[in-house]
């Protein structure tokens, strides 16, 4: 009796093991059936979904039922395929000299008071770009420090209906001769500049699109995204595209941008690499155990084919001294 109980037990919980692995899997594969704000929400966790899904296979091997294994594995390689490409080495990855570093950073506006320690590790990376979002009056004082590497800037105007949270702001080692301030949506700026790299000329487009928390905020965020890719479109010169884009690489709106623009994600070979939340960006302990898991790679450098990939990275291991729930991202290129 206690024997048949007991693989009774065995059974129901192997059936709920694979219906957890099955809801994984229509999660991960939710975002492509179609287009909406709930839909794209689910498209950002495949990392997680995989996580679960090969925590809830190791779990069903244990109960030795053969057929649910083969379909809880069968479920888990879905969740793996949107994922494994990232880590695959990619020809597009050059082992030149870099000669071009590319760092951008979420200062996360006047709630981060930690300007030491962000121009520390400026000084530390020397970027021969370093893109900001959300600076405040006090971010450009300490960010002035910084004139000896990077004598150049280029700032978004602030106005009284543009909050610090729409500022972008470029700084660069290389001279800025020509450059615009671009509005894809209300409030919203995108700072345009071109520079000479290696006898190149070379498009920097450095942009914040709107959190898409909202209905309204999501389609805002869309409109940018599908104004941003009509203009790229239009330019006769190799284009990097950085900044904050508050969208994933899963996103059905960001494979519309990568597919008309033909820009590639520098991530490619590299990994997944998560840049939002940092993990210790609040004290609480909900927060700390939230952001380990629930981080997802919203901070972008994508490039033109003719652009190659040297070695991109996060500074993730002082996020807690930085003061941002954004995670620093920094790419080499190497500009033939």
């Amino acid at each position: 009796m206690q024997i048949s109980w007991f693989n009774r037990l065995k059974e129901i919980f192997s059936y709920l093991l694979t219906t957890g692995i099955i809801i994984t899997t229509l999660f991960c594969l939710g975002g492509y059936w179609q287009k909406g704000i709930i839909f794209e929400l689910i498209s950002h966790f495949k990392v997680q979904y995989f996580v679960i899904s090969l925590i809830l296979l190791c779990c069903l091997g244990i109960t030795g039922k053969k057929r649910l294994f083969l379909v809880g594995t069968f479920c888990t390689i879905i969740n793996l395929t949107p994922i494994l490409p990232w880590y695959i080495y990619q020809n597009s990855i050059s082992q030149e000299t870099a000669n071009l570093r590319i760092l951008v950073h979420n200062l996360y506006g006047g709630r981060n008071s930690q300007y030491s320690q962000v121009t520390r590790m400026i000084r530390e990376e020397n970027p021969d770009i370093a893109i900001f979002l959300e600076p405040t009056n006090t971010w450009f004082k300490n960010l002035q420090t910084l004139s000896d590497i990077l004598p150049n800037s280029i700032v978004s105007q602030f106005t009284y209906r543009t909050p610090p949270y729409g500022i972008v702001a470029v700084y660069s080692k290389f001279p800025i001769k020509d450059y615009s301030i671009k509005f894809f949506a209300p409030n919203k700026p995108t700072i345009i500049t071109n520079f000479n790299i290696n006898q190149q000329a070379i498009y920097l487009i450095a942009t914040h699109p709107t959190v898409p928390i909202y209905t309204s905020s999501f389609k805002q965020r869309n409109q940018i995204l599908e104004e941003l890719g009509k203009y790229i479109q239009q330019l006769n010169h190799p284009v990097i595209l950085a900044g904050d884009l508050n969208i994933t690489m899963w996103s059905p709106y960001y494979q519309k941008l990568e597919q008309e623009t033909g820009l590639k994600n520098s991530r490619l070979g590299f990994g997944i690499l998560p840049t939002w939340p940092a993990k210790g960006f609040s004290k609480s302990i909900v927060y700390k155990i939230l952001s380990r898991f629930f981080q997802i790679p919203i901070d972008h450098c994508l490039i033109s084919s003719e652009i190659q990939v040297v070695n991109v990275k996060t500074r993730g291991n002082l996020n807690s001294e930085l003061g941002s729930d954004h995670i620093p991202l920094i790419t080499d290129l190497f500009i033939r």
